[in-house]
């Protein structure tokens, strides 16, 4: 009884001093954030306008509604982006601000993207874990999630950026798993993708696990919030700006990857990224829930995992176009930080651990270091974080049967092998003999246009 007695203390005292650390972390990054004039908060005017525009009856799919609200507003942001590649759905869950300024909408949009966020770390950081060690594990994932990622909240913060939004619906998603909340599981996965279309991915492995009342949640969610949505938007303009949008997502590719002087391990993760990681995580997702759809203990956790792995693959994939994307693997390197303390970790999880800090470990200087190749290497810290959650989750699906070991072995060393012909000796010749990408020529389609400040 002691001895119990004695554990508990332990794991309390590290619990208080994990929360001073997380508390210092959330001061300072609140403090950058909120103190970021919302003259360089562009990030977050396409959502102001559109909100404003759906608020006076306007259609916000379309960049002249935009427009013509950024004109008979008093809006003053030096890079003014008329982007319309959220969903309206998006712009409807932001009525309740769409009556305020743009700095006040600014102020409340800020404090949402922190709650978000901080909700979202504390949830992959209770993965797996039980009993007297949840309180730790939840500071762990709060103040080890910002640790591993310098700059991010901050920066993302003073542009006021959704992504923040996004990876904490991953990591809300991910604690409500482990828990045993799938139903809720289904209705954040329906509201983050009304929010913006990334975290829809969530039902893939709800569908592989059978997880029923999960998926009609989620269903019954996203019908309510069509519906809602259709009375200021019609459902033609609603599907027509979602195929827009996951066109313009499809086509985008890193302009670096063209860049003759590009080291070949930089070009190596740039190739990997997409298809064979994206791939090989729904392979890996489905198999596993397929395998614990009778096991509810395990179910749960290869769940959470699960959804960690998509959401890094995705935070992969786009880094490499804009470095915001990275925060989606946010919530992955929490869960891989607190991985020691899960009722089931081996010994792999400490190097799992390891993985967690790769992005702080290629870029210890942030976003704002003085280097060139900052895209090439978030890349590469996210598929270092990626493997480490995929590390966990073939540790959770073991016993392995034979069969399945060997598919999972070819699909792997058919990933590495093609990207490594399209990296050494690609049919076509290679990015190197390609003259150098531009933004809107051969890669990336036309950037939302730019207005000048009218003020």
């Amino acid at each position: 009884m002691r001895r119990h007695w004695r554990a508990w203390v332990l794991w309390l005292g590290l619990a208080v001093a994990g929360a001073s650390h997380a508390v210092g972390k959330i001061e300072s990054a609140w403090g950058y954030g909120a103190a970021a004039n919302s003259a360089s908060a562009s990030d977050s005017l396409p959502l102001y306008l559109g909100a404003k525009a759906m608020h006076q009856g306007l259609d916000s799919t379309t960049q002249e509604s935009l427009q013509t609200v950024y004109k008979a507003s008093d809006v003053r942001v030096t890079k003014a982006l008329f982007s319309v590649l959220y969903p309206p759905s998006m712009h409807l869950l932001l009525q309740p601000l769409a009556g305020l300024s743009h700095k006040g909408f600014l102020h409340y949009w800020r404090q949402i993207l922190m709650l978000l966020t901080l909700l979202g770390l504390a949830g992959a950081g209770l993965v797996g874990v039980r009993g007297r060690r949840r309180p730790l594990a939840v500071m762990i994932g709060v103040g080890g999630g910002l640790t591993v990622f310098p700059f991010f909240l901050e920066s993302q913060l003073a542009l006021g950026q959704a992504n923040l939004a996004i990876a904490g619906c991953f990591g809300i998603a991910m604690g409500l798993a482990s828990l045993g909340g799938l139903r809720t599981v289904g209705a954040v996965a329906a509201l983050g993708a009304g929010a913006k279309l990334v975290p829809a991915i969530m039902f893939w492995p709800l569908l592989w696990g059978l997880r029923i009342r999960a998926l009609v949640t989620g269903a019954v969610v996203g019908l309510v919030l069509l519906g809602l949505t259709m009375t200021g938007v019609p459902l033609g303009r609603i599907i027509t700006n979602v195929l827009d949008t996951l066109a313009f997502q499809g086509a985008v590719e890193p302009h670096w990857l063209h860049d003759p002087s590009l080291p070949d391990w930089g070009r190596f993760v740039g190739i990997l990224k997409r298809p064979a990681l994206t791939l090989l995580s729904l392979v890996l997702v489905a198999w596993s829930q397929w395998s614990h759809r009778h096991l509810p203990g395990r179910a749960r956790e290869s769940l959470s995992v699960g959804i960690a792995l998509l959401a890094v693959a995705l935070g992969a994939d786009g880094a490499g176009a804009a470095a915001p994307y990275a925060t989606l693997a946010m919530p992955g390197a929490a869960m891989l930080l607190t991985w020691p303390f899960a009722e089931r970790a081996s010994r792999l999880s400490w190097l799992g651990a390891a993985c967690g800090c790769a992005v702080v470990a290629l870029l210890p200087g942030g976003l704002e270091a003085p280097i060139h190749d900052t895209e090439v290497r978030l890349v590469a810290g996210c598929t270092l974080i990626w493997v480490g959650v995929a590390a966990r989750l073939v540790t959770l699906t073991r016993p392995w049967s034979g069969r399945a070991a060997s598919g999972g072995l070819a699909l792997v060393v058919l990933a590495l092998v093609y990207t490594s012909i399209y990296t050494w000796r690609p049919p076509y010749g290679g990015p190197k003999t390609l003259p150098d990408a531009a933004p809107g020529s051969m890669t990336t389609p036309a950037t939302p246009p730019v207005a000048p400040v009218p003020h």
